[in-house]
């Protein structure tokens, strides 16, 4: 999860959520910090929330969120967190860290059920099976080796080769979308980008990457001036 710095109404927004959280709330959930809600923060959001990091708290740890609990439980419910800037829907990406329904439940369920660290007895986990997206955390492999290409945001031919990300540099606050047209005329939405914040540049991996020929064009439609950071796989020889 990542909030603005310069944001203050946003942060009194938080104090105020915090403050309703008592220290000794009944417990009446199954949902724990450290079975569930522990697992995702620190797959979703410490890379911002942390000591020192581009969030105005720390959340590493249960004494440092639980305060923050019921703040936690109105930014993931409005999808204000974790911060992703990319129009949801549109492109697939494998570092996409947004939450799951399920997931969202359970950041609700842990807050109004008085955010518990653990329970007094063992319970049966509810993160089974192959639903539970979240124990895996967000895949955040760079496909190596890359290369890139730095292309202003115009229409234009790409280079061949497999397209494996692409990371846009904008202006603060502008929008920015991304078309592929392939050689026989089919197009296919690659990014859409609104609200861009400079702080939170993201490379964009492609959860399937694209074959792209000579022939293919991309086309941008938005932010002017920007550009366009274009990785493909690197060829290696055998």
């Amino acid at each position: 999860m990542q909030v603005g710095s310069g944001s203050a109404m946003v942060v009194a927004v938080l104090s105020i959520a915090a403050a309703t959280l008592g220290a000794h709330d009944p417990i009446s959930t199954r949902v724990t910090w450290e079975r569930e809600i522990g697992p995702l923060v620190q797959a979703r959001c410490v890379s911002c929330h942390s000591p020192g990091g581009r969030a105005p708290m720390s959340l590493t740890t249960y004494d440092e969120a639980r305060p923050w609990a019921r703040a936690i439980r109105e930014e993931v419910l409005t999808r204000r967190m974790p911060m992703w800037h990319v129009v949801r829907g549109y492109g697939d990406f494998s570092n996409d860290p947004s939450l799951s329904p399920f997931e969202v439940a359970l950041f609700a369920a842990w807050a109004d059920g008085g955010a518990p660290r653990t329970l007094p007895k063992a319970t049966k986990p509810l993160l089974v099976g192959p639903t539970a997206r979240s124990s895996v955390g967000v895949s955040v492999t760079t496909p190596l080796p890359v290369r890139s290409t730095d292309l202003p945001c115009a229409a234009r031919t790409l280079p061949a080769g497999r397209l494996v990300g692409v990371k846009p540099a904008l202006q603060k606050g502008a929008a920015l979308r991304i078309t592929i047209t392939h050689a026989n005329g089919t197009q296919e939405p690659l990014l859409w980008l609104r609200g861009f914040d400079p702080r939170f540049a993201e490379t964009y991996w492609l959860r399937t990457p694209i074959d792209v020929t000579r022939a293919t064009r991309v086309s941008t439609e938005g932010a002017a001036p920007c550009t366009l950071t274009v990785l493909f796989e690197a060829k290696t020889t055998r």
